[in-house]
């Protein structure tokens, strides 16, 4: 049998393209096994051989000529012949060297960072999700600082590394600094769970063991309750406020709803006849919790009123700036206009008062402080606000005390209206029968006078 030659470029270049059906093979006479296969169209290297597990020689393709030039095709060939000598099959070699380095990839804290949050929408606590995710990414994956520490394999990462994460951002905000802590906490919980820490090579969390406090961190908890003075503010600014923000303010202290619910109503969700809103449900703690929100005189004339001034062909959201067809979602412009409007009116009411900063969760503050200052039971007012019972209660006590809720409600919103009009000073009702110093002082100097009176009757005979 005659030797083949060794291919070169030009001896390839000359070789004559067949009729459409047939082709033949050229073999290169510097590598065992290297062939050139001539079409009607191309050239292709491949490698002839005999290839583990398999009884009989096939061909496997190398890359089309002259994309792939001569040299790389024989150290691919050499690559394989030398694979074949020891009984390794190339291509599952290739697919397990890729699946090592895809494998690796994954094992990066940014890469497992993004499996992290791509992952959240699909845990049992969501109504935080897309605050959570915007965080994640605001104070981790694009804060450029953090790249050295965010290209490392997720079991090198140290805990000193998380820590000065952690750190760098409270010199920025400790409010973000303390989510962005939780936020770390619940990603290595996750990913060195016993289902996740084969494939992303990390067995013990960093932070275990580790606190808030370790790295002085607190959380700046809202306690502000606006006075009663503040709500007479707030009710003339949003009087002064036009559809559909000043309508929203007045339904979103009324319903003691979340904000995002409120500015989500429907009408269709709105039943005049039997006077509630069916909130959709919201996944709190882990559970869907319905929320049922009886409707008082008070949201019954307002909302009749809306539903009376938007034209023929409203969508069905009822706050909207697109005539009903999608919902207002914006609330940092209108709020702080809002809290300008509510400043002005209060110099109007009291100009030796000063209007605190308020955001619009607050009200519900505001709504459960005056509920139990109204003596309404914990487990109503608790339900009004739509927090799920707790425990085992929570699992067997599905009442939802509607009855009492309504009654609750329009306590609650016939005594906001005498704060508002200034004939109660307060929700609560207090008669401390107080007065002047001058008062108490008379009376304490008449009770005096009273017992030296009787003591001088008493001594004498």
């Amino acid at each position: 049998m005659a030797r083949s030659h060794e291919l070169t470029e030009d001896r390839i270049d000359a070789l004559g393209q067949t009729k459409a059906g047939r082709r033949y093979d050229v073999h290169d006479g510097a590598v065992p096994n290297l062939v050139v296969r001539v079409g009607t169209r191309t050239k292709v290297f491949v490698l002839m051989a005999r290839f583990p597990g398999q009884g009989k020689c096939t061909r496997r393709k190398i890359g089309m000529y002259p994309e792939v030039t001569l040299d790389e095709a024989r150290a691919t060939a050499n690559a394989w012949n030398e694979k074949i000598r020891h009984g390794i099959d190339p291509a599952e070699e290739d697919k397990r060297t890729e699946y090592e380095r895809r494998l690796e990839e994954r094992r990066v804290f940014r890469s497992a960072l993004v499996d992290f949050i791509s992952w959240l929408p699909d845990r049992r606590y969501t109504r935080h999700v897309r605050e959570d995710i915007a965080l994640i990414r605001r104070t981790l994956l694009d804060a450029p600082g953090n790249d050295e520490t965010l290209g490392k394999t997720l079991s090198w990462v140290t805990r000193q590394e998380l820590g000065d994460l952690v750190a760098e951002e409270s010199k920025w905000s400790m409010n973000e600094a303390y989510q962005l802590y939780g936020h770390l906490q619940a990603f290595f919980q996750w990913v060195t769970s016993p289902l996740r820490c084969g494939p992303y090579g990390i067995e013990k969390n960093p932070l275990a063991g580790a606190s808030a406090g370790d790295l002085q961190l607190w959380k700046n908890a809202r306690m502000n309750v606006l006075e009663p003075y503040e709500l007479r503010a707030y009710w003339k600014a949003a009087d002064e406020t036009p559809y559909p923000y000043g309508p929203f303010f007045k339904v979103v202290l009324l319903t003691v709803a979340r904000k995002n619910a409120v500015a989500r109503m429907r009408w269709s969700e709105l039943d005049p006849e039997r006077r509630v809103w069916r909130a959709p449900p919201l996944n709190v703690k882990g559970k869907e919790v319905e929320n049922l929100v009886p409707l008082s005189d008070q949201l019954m004339v307002l909302l009749a009123g809306l539903h009376h001034s938007q034209q023929v062909g409203h969508g069905d959201y009822v706050f909207s700036t697109t005539f009903g067809q999608s919902p207002i979602n914006s609330f940092g412009k209108e709020t702080k206009a809002f809290r300008a409007k509510a400043d002005e009116a209060l110099r109007e009411i009291d100009p030796t008062k000063v209007m605190q900063h308020f955001v619009i969760h607050d009200t519900r503050r505001v709504d459960r402080t005056a509920l139990s200052a109204l003596d309404v039971p914990s487990s109503v007012a608790e339900g009004i606000l739509n927090h799920g019972k707790q425990g085992i209660e929570g699992l067997y006590d599905q009442y939802r005390h509607l009855p009492q809720r309504r009654k609750a409600m329009a306590r609650l919103h016939d005594r906001l209206d005498e704060v508002v009009e200034g004939a109660k000073p307060d929700f609560y009702d207090d008669d401390p029968a107080g007065g002047p110093w001058e008062a108490f002082y008379s009376r304490v100097a008449a009770e005096c006078l009273g017992r030296v009176r009787q003591d001088s009757e008493g001594d004498q005979p």
